[in-house]
């Protein structure tokens, strides 16, 4: 569990460096304990970079979704639970209050959601009976947490699209790059 956590964080430059000399060495064919960076043409040393930055942006872009997915997964329980809020209100008056149903307690609880005016939250060991006036807190309470989630998923989207973008950059320049290597090569064998 320890090793997850330290693959999330960046790699540092010799870190970098020691993955691209592997690399290098694997394309070159090359055994693990020669550093073929020192004798490498400018072609594999472009490759390997490329391919370095294409592996870093899919690890990337993998979080990223999983993100997004996890952040939409969250606002469609925010809204499943805001209507069962607003249909625990529809009963309520100023003098009648109605029972909150335990999922939006409990999802109040696990969001750090305030259910009062002064900024209380909720006690799992208690029962809560609110009046119309309370729920409309509640509910716009649940609102604000909906709606920051809501912006902070947008940004997540930016995001993704951004990465995304890089991604499909670094394929296209490899491919092109590829592309160009065997055309080049191709001219030559003809030429002798």
């Amino acid at each position: 569990m320890a090793q997850a956590a330290n693959n999330k964080r960046p790699m540092t430059g010799q870190q970098m460096m020691k993955k691209s000399v592997q690399l290098i060495n694997q394309a070159a064919g090359a055994s693990k304990n020669v550093n073929f960076l020192s004798v490498a043409s400018l072609d594999a040393l472009m490759l390997a970079i490329m391919s370095e930055r294409a592996e870093i942006l899919e690890e990337t872009l993998r979080e990223q979704v999983q993100e997004v997915r996890k952040k939409n997964d969250k606002l469609k329980e925010s809204n499943q639970i805001l209507a069962k809020a607003r249909a625990a209100k529809s009963g309520s008056k100023e003098s009648v209050k109605t029972q909150m149903p335990e999922e939006v307690k409990q999802f109040f609880l696990n969001n750090d959601i305030a259910w009062e005016k002064n900024g209380g939250k909720i006690d799992p060991n208690k029962t809560y009976k609110l009046n119309s006036a309370q729920w409309d807190l509640a509910i716009e309470n649940m609102k604000g947490f909906t709606e920051s989630l809501t912006s902070t998923s947008q940004l997540d989207m930016t995001k993704l699209q951004s990465t995304s973008g890089k991604f499909n950059q670094t394929f296209e320049m490899m491919s092109q790059f590829v592309a160009k290597y065997y055309r080049t090569a191709d001219n030559l064998i003809r030429n002798i």
